[in-house]
């Protein structure tokens, strides 16, 4: 796979501390910012059965009060629900999705609420 560049601007502040990371942890910048977006960014979808694939990515276009309500369980189950959305909970895994759109949102989620935590 390729490399794409990307040029972006930083407060002074924001340069300071990830320069000043690098240096203490000996990585270069561009290590630096690329574990921050890896570890801040939402949980890859690559390894869902593709029956779900097309359910959970509509859920980034989603706004953070409908996310909620599903994190919650307060949302309908799929039209489709059949013995392979119930096999796999599917309900649970559309819900830890939410929440894991929520967190990356800068919504706090305690550890509690998710399935993994």
């Amino acid at each position: 796979m390729g490399r794409k560049k990307v040029t972006i601007e930083l407060s002074e502040g924001d340069y300071n501390y990830l320069a000043g990371i690098a240096k203490t942890c000996d990585w270069t910048l561009e290590e630096v910012v690329v574990q921050c977006i890896r570890a801040g960014m939402p949980p890859t979808l690559s390894k869902v059965p593709d029956p779900f694939y097309d359910e959970l990515i509509k859920l980034n276009a989603m706004g953070d009060r409908d996310l909620m309500r599903i994190a919650d369980g307060n949302w309908p189950l799929p039209e489709n629900q059949d013995d392979l959305h119930r096999k796999a909970d599917f309900v649970a895994l559309r819900r830890t999705y939410a929440l894991s759109l929520l967190k990356w949102r800068g919504h706090p989620i305690s550890p509690d609420e998710t399935m993994f935590g």
